[in-house]
């Protein structure tokens, strides 16, 4: 599914949603039918047909032959391989959504930004001290907004020429959420980093930078891996260096 992944951005809403499901379910999807995908999907047979039409098979059929020869068999009762292939499936499946275009036009709206505010709740705050972090060291001005407390109290007083970068990782983060409410309100650019697949984070922003992760529920368990979150920044941060270096 990596060598597909880069066709999502053409794909409709619901052939969205049903994309994002193969793509963190390929196992299970290669055991339905295409009645079952379309009732776990909330969509029709006519969505999956399309949608399969469209990543270049003739239908479901030839989708699901595809998931099952393509796929890699896990290894099985090994602690150290089995984590070792979840992280490299992670970041090889992040870097394989990376569309450069997308990280220049971010580069230049935090390069122009008169401030950068990061915010990031839970496990999440790792990723955001170390943006903010590389961010400093590159000279663009930053605040990472760590405290609970001060999230609404910043949002309220941000202004048009800054821009929010929004880190939660299944995209549904009540608190990140009332801040990109309050920025789209204000005018303020949101640039966020969450889960591949469409959630109500990605929808609030005008950019978003999309990494892979086993699971994205954090409610309950806010120990799931951030591996893919820290490959988005490194790629966004050398996207910057790159950027002024080579103004476009």
């Amino acid at each position: 599914m990596e060598n597909l992944a880069k066709k999502f951005s053409s794909l409709t809403n619901s052939e969205q949603k049903v994309f994002t499901y193969i793509y963190e379910n390929e196992k299970e999807v290669t055991k339905m039918k295409i009645s079952d995908l379309a009732k776990k999907t909330y969509t029709s047979k006519t969505v999956i047909i399309n949608l399969a039409q469209k990543l270049g098979f003739e239908g479901f059929s030839d989708l699901k032959y595809y998931l099952k020869s393509s796929k890699d068999e896990k290894s099985k009762g090994n602690f150290a391989e089995d984590l070792q292939y979840n992280i490299k499936e992670n970041i090889e499946k992040t870097f394989s959504i990376t569309e450069v275009e997308k990280y220049n036009k971010i580069s230049e709206a935090l390069i122009k930004a008169s401030t950068v505010y990061v915010f990031a709740r839970g496990t999440s705050k790792a990723a955001g001290y170390y943006l903010n972090h590389l961010l400093l060291t590159i000279g663009v001005k930053c605040i990472f907004v760590k405290d609970y407390n001060l999230l609404t109290l910043v949002s309220n007083s941000l202004k048009s020429d800054e821009v929010v970068v929004l880190i939660s990782l299944s995209g549904s983060t009540e608190k990140i959420l009332e801040v990109a409410n309050i920025a789209k309100v204000k005018g303020v650019k949101i640039i966020s980093i969450t889960s591949f697949g469409n959630n109500e984070l990605a929808r609030l922003s005008d950019y978003t930078l999309h990494c892979v992760s086993d699971d994205t529920e954090t409610k309950y368990n806010d120990s799931l891996s951030r591996i893919g979150m820290f490959v988005v920044i490194e790629i966004l941060v050398n996207s910057i260096k790159e950027y002024k270096n080579n103004p476009q």
